[in-house]
């Protein structure tokens, strides 16, 4: 009986050992990839605009995008890399609410979870 449990251990003890030491690197690995959120505030643009119009009034003109990822990549983020508009392609004078959008230009493993608000009002008149 004891021979068998000696067997049992120490027998490919190195690859066993080597093994061990992987798993354990690799466990390691996945338990400190933590999520982490960042509030990213970011000025609206209004994108495709009719040239007979301008705008007279945007609300809020700032939104909030929050943003999920690992620590590491969103340690990275530049303001560049997170893009807010509104396409105001089917606006009308006066009153519009439209739905803001973003789009990310680093899209490694990043995650939009909000918008604050999800809308705003663009005010439209002629030029």
């Amino acid at each position: 009986m004891i021979k068998f449990i000696k067997k049992i251990i120490f027998e490919n003890f190195f690859l066993k050992a080597l093994s061990f030491f992987v798993a354990f690197l690799l466990w390691l690995n996945v338990t400190s990839e933590h999520t982490t959120t960042i509030d990213f505030v970011s000025y609206v643009d209004v994108i495709n605009l009719p040239s007979k119009y301008e705008v007279e009034a945007l609300y809020p003109e700032r939104v909030v995008v929050i943003l999920e990822g690992s620590k590491n990549i969103l340690n990275e983020l530049n303001p560049s890399d997170v893009y807010v508009y509104v396409d105001a392609k089917n606006v009308k004078i006066g009153e519009n609410i439209l739905p803001v959008k973003v789009s990310l230009n680093y899209k490694k493993n990043l995650k939009i979870l909000s918008i604050k608000p999800p809308q705003v009002k663009l005010y439209i008149r002629k030029k």
